[in-house]
Formats: C-alpha cells, structure tokens, sequence
C-alpha cells in the first residue's frame, strides 16, 4: 500500500465512531513514526506521543502512565484524543 494511501486510512479510522487499537508495523527504517506523527497532526485531535526507546522506561507502568495522560487530554475534549506509543514492543 502506497504512503499516502496508509495515511489516509489511518485518518479514515480516527474519524469512526468507534475507535479501535491500531497498530503500525513493518521492518526498521521505513517510515512508521514519520507517518504516525503526521497523522497525528492531520487527525486535528489532542494527541500525546511516547517513544520507548530508553531503555529506562521499558515497564509495564510507563504504558499506564501515558495512557493516564492521553486520557487527560481526552476528558479536555469532546471528539477524545490520539495516543502514540511509539517502539512499545521494547516494552
């Protein structure tokens, strides 16, 4: 599937009703983040975004902790908010 065509899907799910976990995978170096990030811009939506690439944060709590933030940001509007857990299989 073409970039922007990966782009726009993912923008298409966003504005669903219902929301669902969506997931980016695909080998290294391929522009996973750079699309997730401009999603998230494109998505209008508060957004949180969190890298798991120190390897300080890789517990089990750090993923509540962002998602307790991301929710912050979602109480604060009606639409919700956009949750970003970047490299979260280091975790």
């Amino acid at each position: 599937m073409k970039r922007q065509a990966l782009h726009d899907e993912l923008l298409k799910r966003l504005k669903e009703k219902r929301r669902f976990l969506q997931v980016l995978a695909g080998p290294r170096q391929v522009g996973k983040t750079t699309l997730a990030r401009q999603v998230m811009q494109a998505s209008k939506l508060p957004a949180h975004y969190a890298s798991a690439d120190e390897p300080s944060l890789r517990h089990r709590t750090w993923i509540e902790q962002q998602w307790d933030l991301a929710r912050l940001k979602a109480k604060e509007n009606k639409a919700g908010a956009l949750l970003v857990l970047d490299e979260v299989q280091k975790v």
